[in-house]
């Protein structure tokens, strides 16, 4: 309990946490909590721990996490805590998006980003190897994978190839293995990728974070081309996992649709690119953009937008006629 009135120098007051501990999974099921919404909960909770705030809980075994009362989930004793770098939270979500896209040459540089292989290193061999990791899930969902079967399999190239597990990541590994455990414990059929996939696509899609808008734009923007069935699979991904719960138009992506269209009147080097991606090879893409336009549609709020943006005009009117201005004193 962190509050200066309470605690100080000798007095050390601690917050009394009402729930079950998961080393108790009878007794979790028992309580009629939504077990499906606690997993959903736990897992939504460590990942917002390693990809929003770098500051994750090392040591999450089942006598270390809660099932409170209310749905929630509460982690104690903190004395294994570990941080990672904006950068690396950010290269970790390039490599899920890398996986979801089947871009495995680009899951190698990850790789070497993170530290796992060392740079310069020749990737040619691995990514077939990365590959047929993935293999089995052809034609099948990512779901049906599991982290623990993901990671065993990945170890397996550990003593094919030169690469190398950083200690930070380890203690990633271990941590999320641990939590899936948990999870598997609660409902055997779990599988931790049908969460976690979707709550990186939701990000991608949602989150105002201008780093990741701008990862967006370059998961989209791929190789000179638009890539639309990327932009398909991240819209049906982040809409799993939101269940009945939310119904439809529980994915809300009203601010994302304003924000590109903000980018696009205002990014010259966006905006053709957007021209040329609904004009590729000769040819008015009409079909894609109106597929897109249909799958969004029911996870749009129109008034909100409008209102949004009538709200904003002069702001944006404002940063038009700047832009507009420099481009004629440059010029």
């Amino acid at each position: 309990l962190h509050d200066q009135h309470l605690c100080g120098p000798k007095v050390l007051v601690m917050e009394w946490v009402d729930g079950i501990r998961c080393t108790d999974p009878d007794g979790i099921r028992a309580s009629g909590l939504d077990v499906e919404q606690f997993i959903r909960c736990g897992v939504v909770s460590g990942l917002r721990q390693l990809l929003e705030f770098g500051l994750f809980h090392g040591d999450p075994h089942p006598g270390n996490i809660f099932a409170m009362r209310d749905g929630r989930i509460a982690y104690v004793d903190f004395g294994n805590v570990a941080q990672l770098s904006q950068r690396n939270k950010q290269i970790l979500i390039d490599a899920v998006v890398h996986a979801v896209n089947e871009d495995y040459r680009g899951m190698a540089g990850d790789f070497i980003k993170l530290g796992f292989l060392q740079a310069g290193t020749d990737i040619e061999p691995i990514v077939p190897a990365l590959e047929k990791i993935w293999a089995d899930s052809k034609g099948q969902r990512m779901a049906d994978f599991n982290f623990r079967t993901v990671t065993s399999r990945f170890n397996e190239l550990v003593y094919q190839y030169p690469i190398r597990i950083p200690e930070r990541y380890s203690l990633v590994i271990r941590s999320l293995l641990t939590q899936e455990g948990i999870c598997m414990t609660l409902n055997p059929e779990f599988h931790f990728l049908e969460v976690a996939y979707p709550y990186v696509a939701r990000r991608l899609l949602t989150d105002e974070d201008p780093v990741l808008r701008d990862r967006l734009f370059q998961v989209l923007f791929s190789d000179g081309k638009f890539q639309w069935k990327r932009l398909e699979n991240l819209i049906q991904l982040a809409r799993e996992g939101l269940g009945s719960r939310n119904g439809a138009g529980g994915l809300d992506l009203s601010d994302t649709v304003k924000d590109a269209l903000r980018v696009v009147l205002l990014d010259d080097r966006l905006r053709a690119q957007v021209v040329l991606a609904l004009t590729e090879d000769n040819k008015l893409r009409v079909e894609e953009a109106m597929g897109v336009l249909r799958m969004v549609a029911p996870d749009i709020q129109p008034q909100r937008l409008v209102s949004d943006l009538l709200r904003e005009a002069p702001s944006l009117s404002r940063q038009l006629l700047l832009s507009w201005a420099d481009k004629v004193l440059v010029s």
